[in-house]
């Protein structure tokens, strides 16, 4: 699980820079040049969690806005299994420095991007991709690839996972 929870949270990381960038898919700037200056004082060694913590809910929100909520998982809204074992590598600074290092460019982001992605053809709005008790692996795969492919192409899709019973 170590190895999904790490893509899981680069995913993070990736699609929510990216969704920050022109055009906003949310209206945040948590990884905004300004961001860290703004955030230091307040929140000192824990900035790269104040910015991951940020701009995951402002994700999470936009999501839920236009897949709903229920049995539906998405990048942004995990079991809690999940949830915690992210939230624990944004902790370890080192792990949070390697987590960011392609948040600093849309061209860096979308190389890293496409290296995790297997390729997708993205539609507009929520997509199901599978259900949680497929191989996890492929599901964080298809979902980089549909993100991949809509901030390409500027468009907004919305994977989702079904959860199972």
């Amino acid at each position: 699980m170590t190895k999904d929870v790490l893509t899981l949270a680069e995913l993070r990381v990736l699609v929510g820079y990216l969704g920050e960038q022109s055009p906003a898919w949310w209206g945040t700037h948590f990884f905004g040049q300004t961001a860290t200056a703004f955030l230091a004082p307040v929140f000192g060694r824990s900035v790269h969690q104040a910015q991951y913590h940020g701009v995951l809910e402002a994700a999470r929100r936009a999501h839920d806005e236009h897949i709903g909520v229920g049995r539906i998982l998405h990048l942004f809204h995990m079991p809690e299994h999940y949830e915690q074992s992210a939230a624990n590598l944004i902790a370890d600074r080192q792990q949070a420095k390697r987590l960011l290092a392609h948040a600093t460019s849309s061209d860096s982001a979308l190389a890293r991007l496409d290296a995790l992605a297997s390729p997708q053809q993205a539609q507009e709005g929520p997509t199901a991709v599978g259900d949680l008790g497929e191989d996890f692996s492929a599901l964080l795969a298809t979902v980089a690839g549909l993100y991949l492919d809509a901030f390409r192409r500027s468009i907004q899709t919305y994977p989702y996972i079904r959860e199972t019973q």
